[in-house]
């Protein structure tokens, strides 16, 4: 394993090294830091072993600046990367001031996103002034997160730890406040600072964490430092969807760097657990609802609508009754004979014996008799004798 990047700070402040030691251990970056108060010892230092990155301030002794200061360590080791981090007092350049400078220029309140990229392209070597940009998405566009609700927090819970944090490091106030600005707990003189203004100021550094911790790997956690001349404010993340403000006074909160590490990121930690897994989850939207039929109407079957079909008219024809022809020469007389009829031979008629009998004669004569012949056989009465 080689040995760690070597880093230089030159503030006679010392406000510098702080900052600089906080991102590091923010990135969870090992490097050697080197703090001077002097300009030209920093270039005697440097001259006798190169660093891979300064950080100074503009006012530094009366015989040499931080902009001459980093001119001529450019000129010592061109490999050295050098990063002004000018003081709230001190004027703002126009970048194109100082295109083509051998320096990047960053005025406090730092963007701490953009300083960090700057921190760690300096010390792997790479371009420091195209690190100054915020990373684009693949269309050229910044990324846009849908992170879903955000997860409930019991804020009686929270209370505890805050109080406690508040008592530890000795802040003004403590603003708890969600991604969307919600501001959940207050404690402490919070009437000094307009503390929706205060959130809302801040949203952005929700999202751009979770792009931080894609970057340095692992669930990132995000410690920030704002000095003014009233307030010093740091900004501790809960998770991906929280933020704690810690607000101090002006021309005390640089000195607490220390506290604030220790104890912030303890309380930070309790509240992560309250949240428990949540806190680091994105939810992912929700599929449009769709209205589902009730299983009644679902059983029900479809009923089809048919239109009528117009039928054409078929006229059937009915058929003529069948009609026999007429018996020309029928002889109504004999029906005057029926009471001559033995009601017994009438009987015999029908016996099935006799016509069992009939059918074994005729057979026997060789076909079928007539009405006559059936006369003669004793079958049939004489009619005309009676």
């Amino acid at each position: 394993m080689g040995a760690s990047p070597r880093i230089i700070t030159v503030d006679p402040t010392g406000t510098i090294a702080r900052i600089v030691r906080a991102a590091m251990d923010l990135v969870g970056r090992q490097v050697i830091l080197i703090d001077m108060s002097s300009g030209r010892e920093a270039l005697e230092e440097i001259k006798s072993r190169p660093c891979q990155l300064v950080v100074t301030n503009v006012e530094l002794d009366h015989d040499i600046k931080g902009y001459q200061l980093a001119i001529e360590v450019r000129q010592a080791n061109p490999n050295t990367h050098v990063i002004i981090l000018a003081d709230v007092d001190d004027p703002d350049l126009d970048p194109e001031d100082i295109v083509g400078s051998p320096f990047v220029y960053l005025h406090r309140p730092v963007d701490i996103h953009q300083f960090l990229r700057v921190l760690i392209a300096g010390l792997d070597g790479d371009d420091i002034f195209a690190a100054l940009q915020p990373p684009q998405s693949d269309s050229g566009t910044p990324q846009v997160r849908d992170m879903g609700d955000v997860p409930h927090l019991d804020v009686e819970a929270a209370r505890v730890s805050i109080d406690k944090l508040l008592s530890d490091v000795g802040a003004m106030a403590i603003v708890l406040a969600n991604r969307k600005g919600e501001v959940l707990l207050e404690r402490g003189a919070v009437g000094y600072l307009d503390r929706e203004k205060l959130t809302g100021a801040l949203l952005p550094m929700v999202i751009t964490s979770i792009d931080m911790g894609e970057l340095v790997g692992g669930r990132s956690s995000t410690l920030q430092f704002y000095d003014g001349e009233d307030y010093d404010v740091f900004v501790l993340s809960v998770g991906i969807h929280h933020f704690l403000c810690l607000v101090f006074d002006g021309a005390a909160g640089n000195r607490q760097f220390g506290a604030v590490n220790r104890f912030g990121r303890r309380a930070a930690e309790d509240l992560i657990v309250l949240l428990g897994t949540s806190a680091f989850v994105i939810q992912k939207p929700k599929p449009p609802q769709v209205e589902k039929k009730s299983k009644q109407a679902a059983a029900q079957p479809v009923q089809e609508v048919f239109e009528p079909i117009a039928r054409a008219e078929v006229k059937v024809t009915e058929p003529e009754p069948f009609r026999l022809e007429p018996v020309g020469d029928m002889d109504f007389s004999i029906f005057d004979q029926l009471q001559n009829v033995s009601s017994d031979a009438a009987n015999d008629l029908f016996s099935l014996d006799s016509l069992a009998e009939l059918a074994s004669e005729t057979m026997r004569a060789g076909g079928p008799i007539d009405f006559d012949k059936a006369q003669q056989m004793g079958i049939m009465p004489d009619l005309d004798s009676k």
